[in-house]
């Protein structure tokens, strides 16, 4: 199971957490509406300091990711218990590896290419207005 998790969970679980995400549109005490992205805990959004810059919560981000590893993992061990008890072939191993550093750089990409600011964790308190979830990187809504 040791080489199913570093061959399959880990490059599964970084696609999945790329691809997929939720968006939460929230008031934030003295600022404006703000939409940040995560599931299960927003980790990210707009910082209020520049027009065109992120904030990022560490320990939030670790907590998102942990959950999208334990399910990848989950699942994974799952069909390789009952189902599958075959190894996977190395050229789809190569595949997502190559897609899961593809991701990996895109979104390293992102984070420099602006002004990000990071933080242990989030601060300040949210009221949440409304939630939803994105696919691939799509723009949420405007919830202003």
């Amino acid at each position: 199971m040791k080489h199913l998790t570093i061959k399959l969970v880990l490059p599964l679980t970084v696609i999945l957490f790329a691809l997929l995400t939720k968006w939460w549109c929230v008031k934030v005490d003295d600022a404006p509406n703000t939409i940040l992205q995560g599931f299960p805990l927003p980790f990210t959004g707009p910082a209020w300091g520049s027009s065109m810059s992120f904030q990022y919560f560490l320990l939030e981000f670790l907590i998102d990711f942990g959950v999208y590893f334990l399910f990848v993992f989950t699942i994974t061990y799952l069909i390789h218990r009952f189902l599958i008890h075959k190894k996977p072939h190395n050229m789809i191993c190569i595949c997502l590896f190559i897609v899961a550093g593809l991701c990996v750089c895109l979104q390293g990409l992102m984070i420099y290419s602006c002004d990000s600011f990071f933080y242990l964790h989030r601060e300040f308190s949210i009221n949440v207005i409304n939630v939803g979830y994105i696919f691939l990187g799509e723009k949420p809504p405007n919830c202003y």
